[in-house]
């Protein structure tokens, strides 16, 4: 029997963003227990949504996140290795910003200018970080039109996504990684624009039961982008002894 699945979507989207990929998991897993919580949260650090989160994901899970959301889904990893049985990280990084030893990340000064435009100006900032989701990626068109199909209302969800920004720019997990052991498989587009292909590389050299899987012609969103090759490199991981 196939593992529960949750699947955890990144900054400025909704949960439907995984439309694609979750449909195909439902078929090629034969099983209807994927679901895919809305991720808005107004205030505490990162440990503190990871650990309001883990009461809603059944035991044994499958956790499957993406940017914000892998971030996520480590944390809840690092908090409880038993409760969850394996993840899949897309674009994943432990730190989001460059720091003084992390040079595999967004310049401090760049995040803080979108968070400070963000307030200014949500809409079109949001905007623009689709743009730069989808830059590179052979499914440019495809890619941006799903992205936009999903973003989350900035009148209804402002506040939730200013304070998001916020744990992008001050979260670090690199501390919290060597106490989880979860098998992990990591997917990184080649083209990404936001998050450096190193980042991903940085984790599965210093994680066990790391492996990772880099997609030429992808940027951001490789789930959207080539969501049938994504799903079924998922089937294969999942159902691996």
């Amino acid at each position: 029997m196939t593992a529960p699945i949750v699947l955890l979507h990144g900054w400025g989207l909704t949960p439907e963003v995984w439309a694609p990929l979750q449909s195909r998991l439902v078929q090629r897993l034969d099983s209807d227990a994927v679901t895919a919580p809305a991720l808005f949260a107004n205030e505490g650090s990162l440990d503190d949504w990871a650990a309001r989160l883990l009461a809603e994901i059944p035991p044994g899970a499958v956790l499957i996140g993406w940017s914000l959301g892998a971030m996520l889904a480590m944390a809840i990893a690092a908090r409880a290795p038993r409760h969850v049985s394996r993840l899949v990280l897309f674009a994943a990084t432990p730190s989001f910003v460059k720091r003084d030893d992390w040079p595999h990340g967004l310049d401090a000064e760049t995040t803080t200018a979108f968070r400070q435009n963000f307030l200014k100006d949500p809409v079109r900032t949001v905007e623009r970080f689709i743009a730069l989701q989808a830059l590179g990626d052979v499914e440019r068109v495809a890619v941006s039109k799903a992205l936009r199909a999903n973003i989350a209302a900035t009148d209804t969800h402002g506040a939730a996504l200013a304070h998001g920004l916020r744990l992008l720019e001050q979260s670090d997990l690199r501390g919290a990684l060597p106490a989880v052991s979860t098998r992990c498989l990591l997917i990184h587009g080649e083209q990404d624009a936001l998050m450096p292909v190193a980042a991903t590389q940085w984790l599965a050299h210093r994680w066990s039961g790391g492996e990772t899987f880099i997609m030429p012609g992808v940027g951001h969103a490789a789930f959207l982008s080539q969501p049938a090759e994504v799903a079924a490199r998922i089937e294969q991981f999942i159902h691996a002894s």
